[in-house]
């Protein structure tokens, strides 16, 4: 649902100029940027102000801020959750629907040290919290928004988390070879194996996904 301060392109472009002005947003070199911030956040129901506060650009890519999809989850008069445990070695979140409980995304120290994040020792347990709420929004409430999304702690596996809001990416053959041995070798991202990752983020021809089917296939005989 698309936010109803913005109904048209102009009205974006009118926006962005006023916060690119404004010089209160230091990541914004440019209106342009301010919109493209905008519009992202207009397609999931964000206002302008969250959208320039809380949607980062990332090498090109749109990653939404946790303490936004954190009031997302909150706001969506659907899905709640509550934090069960939080130290700089793990943080546990379990999700709500309509009262009942759903599920619960936790994220350790030791996951970060597996995934390589950067700065762990800096902020942990803003880090832990971002990982578990951005997997715990994936598996137990996709539906507050339109497709996938990631938190910029996220984004420094470029590779395995191409797919920030509703895009697909197109490998190179070395990519997409990399991925089909990822495929074969068991390996999944976040808890997803990478199989169903990569039927849901890569854009894919026919016979690459022919050769990435042919992979599960192996293994069911095996």
């Amino acid at each position: 649902m698309k936010h109803e301060l913005i109904k048209s392109t102009a009205d974006a472009m009118s926006i962005g100029e006023v916060f690119h002005k404004s010089g209160m947003f230091s990541d914004i070199k440019s209106a342009q940027q301010a919109v493209v911030k905008i519009m992202a956040g207009a397609e999931m129901g964000i206002s302008p102000f969250q959208a320039m506060s809380g949607i980062h650009i990332i090498q090109g890519k749109p990653t939404i801020g946790a303490g936004l999809m954190a009031s997302r989850v909150k706001a969506s008069g659907k899905y709640n959750y509550k934090v069960t445990e939080m130290t700089d070695a793990v943080c546990i979140i379990e999700f709500w629907e309509a009262g009942q409980s759903i599920g619960i995304s936790s994220f350790t120290i030791e996951d970060a040290r597996k995934a390589g994040t950067k700065n762990l020792e800096r902020f942990p347990r803003n880090m832990l919290f971002a990982r578990a709420m951005s997997n715990g929004v994936r598996w137990y409430c996709p539906d507050i928004y339109e497709g996938p999304v990631y938190v910029p702690e996220e984004m420094e596996q470029v590779t395995e988390d191409a797919v920030v809001i509703g895009e697909k990416k197109t490998l190179d053959n070395e990519q997409w070879q990399r991925l089909l041995k990822s495929v074969k070798d068991g390996k999944d991202v976040n808890g997803v194996p990478m199989y169903d990752w990569a039927i849901a983020n890569i854009d894919m021809t026919t016979g690459q996904r022919a050769e990435l089917d042919s992979l599960t296939e192996t293994d069911l005989v095996l």
